[in-house]
């Protein structure tokens, strides 16, 4: 079962989508000089002449309007030229790339004045281009110390490794009843483990402040008993080595981060991972 949360969750990570900008209002502006809206004179379904909005925008054909409209737009390059109806408080501006935005003038549309609506395609402070710098360590029968490190945006990559700081050396094998090579060995009571796993992954900013991690790798967790000769025996039914798979959230609290996640070695060894560090 704790094999298919694993796979479960990198397969989320796998089939989101990436949305990279987004639109930002620049200004709006009356243009008292523009003559426009009196020279080229659009009435609404009450006769009345309407206002122009004309809207600054790079590749203004990607775009649609909804509001109190009159007639077609007219489209130019980087503009798109919006005749509506005197009073009107607002305007809805869409793309099939970058959603929607709904802007509320500053005041109501005044017939045959133009106005201009600049707008701009901008990197989201959600979507930049973000470093994680963060130390870590593992919860588990042994524990164990490192670094994770990353960039993301939306998407992206990071490393991590960790180690226990221990080496040890064995000269024959046990379980956990002590029997080796079908004979009961006799043990001091003296153990010693050692921990390595190096994985890596992808990145993902699920929601502000929220991001997902899912990686694999390699490692190995090594338990030994000292026998009564002295000798210390790695007991087989407590190590493990082989594939290393986690999954794990990310927190970020300005430039501060801190993160949680459950790592296996060979989806036998199972640990929890903590961190806090820089994300900037």
């Amino acid at each position: 079962m704790k094999k298919y949360l694993f796979l479960t969750g990198i397969l989320f990570l796998l089939c989101t989508k990436l949305h990279a900008q987004e639109l930002n209002i620049v200004s709006f502006q009356r243009l008292d000089r523009d003559l426009l809206a009196r020279t080229q004179e659009r009435l609404d379904l009450n006769e009345e002449p309407c206002a122009i909005v004309r809207v600054s925008i790079p590749d203004s054909k990607d775009y649609t309007f909804e509001g109190n409209i009159i007639g077609e737009v007219g489209y130019r390059p980087g503009e798109a030229i919006i005749y509506m109806t005197s009073g009107s408080r607002n305007i809805t501006i869409k793309s099939d790339r970058f959603g929607s935005l709904k802007y509320d003038f500053s005041e109501r549309l005044e017939k045959q004045v133009v106005y201009k609506l600049t707008l701009k395609l901008m990197q989201s402070e959600s979507n930049k281009t973000r470093t994680l710098v963060m130390p870590v360590a593992s919860i588990g029968s042994t524990s164990s110390y490192g670094a994770m490190i990353g960039v993301v945006k939306k998407w992206g990559a990071y490393a991590k490794a960790k180690y226990n700081f221990k080496s040890l050396t064995t000269e024959g094998e046990c379980d956990d009843l002590g029997m080796t090579n079908g004979n009961q060995a006799w043990f001091t009571g003296n153990s010693e483990s050692t921990r390595l796993a190096v994985t890596g992954g992808l990145l993902y900013r699920a929601a502000l402040p929220f991001y997902l991690y899912a990686g694999g790798g390699f490692g190995y967790k090594k338990l030994g008993w000292e026998n009564s000769d002295g000798i210390w025996l790695e007991n087989i039914d407590q190590s493990f080595n082989g594939f290393e798979a986690e999954l794990g959230c990310i927190f970020r609290m300005k430039n501060f981060a801190i993160s949680a996640g459950v790592q296996s070695n060979s989806f036998k060894y199972y640990e929890a991972n903590l961190g806090i560090g820089l994300m900037f």
